[in-house]
């Protein structure tokens, strides 16, 4: 073999050679062209997925705001109603009142009366009746006690004897009533369970 022809065999094997390594290069290039499309792919729906459930997360959490904006509303104004319920009954207690009242009053609180100077306040203009009273339930107890008229009409009594005052006027009864009258008017009143912006 002549040198021209070794040089033509070395020739188009280098050539081959070089088509060879030419075509896995392209074959390779398309093996990283594909991975890198696929781990972009999967990287793109990673990160929508985040993005949807970070949306979803928002949204949630604007409902739930918004349900307690609501509810915080709602309580507002079921507070201004009883609240102006609560004021209507004190209002309408200062009429209650009277003698029979009175009279029943001082036999529920005659027990706790101590010894000793005694004052009972009642509303204005039911002071004899207090006194006739006192006289039929108790004597003594009437001797020793001295009655006066309250500044405004308020329905019921207060004894005072020394430092110790029985408020059994009808807006004290009311207070300590309110716990237990404002959740069940809130029950009629708003039909939804337990009430629970009690005072109490």
């Amino acid at each position: 073999m002549g040198y021209a022809e070794l040089l033509r065999v070395i020739g188009e094997e280098a050539a081959r050679e070089a088509e060879a390594i030419r075509a896995a290069g392209v074959r390779e290039a398309a093996r990283i062209r594909a991975e890198a499309g696929a781990a972009a792919g999967a990287a793109a729906d990673a990160l929508r997925a985040r993005a949807r459930a970070q949306l979803a997360e928002r949204v949630r959490l604007d409902r739930e705001a918004g349900a307690r904006d609501r509810e915080r509303a709602l309580l507002v104004v079921r507070r201004r109603a009883l609240d102006l319920l609560r004021a209507e009954a004190i209002r309408a207690l200062a009429t209650a009142g009277g003698p029979a009242l009175d009279a029943r009053l001082l036999a529920e609180v005659r027990p706790e009366i101590g010894p000793g100077p005694v004052e009972v306040v009642v509303d204005a203009g039911a002071e004899e009746a207090c006194r006739a009273a006192l006289e039929r339930l108790d004597p003594a107890l009437a001797a020793r006690t001295r009655v006066h008229a309250a500044p405004a009409p308020r329905g019921g009594i207060e004894v005072i004897v020394g430092r110790l005052v029985l408020d059994d006027t009808l807006p004290a009864r009311l207070d300590r009533a309110w716990p237990d009258v404002e959740a069940e008017l809130a029950a009629i009143l708003f039909g939804d369970g337990a009430w629970p912006g009690s005072t109490a």
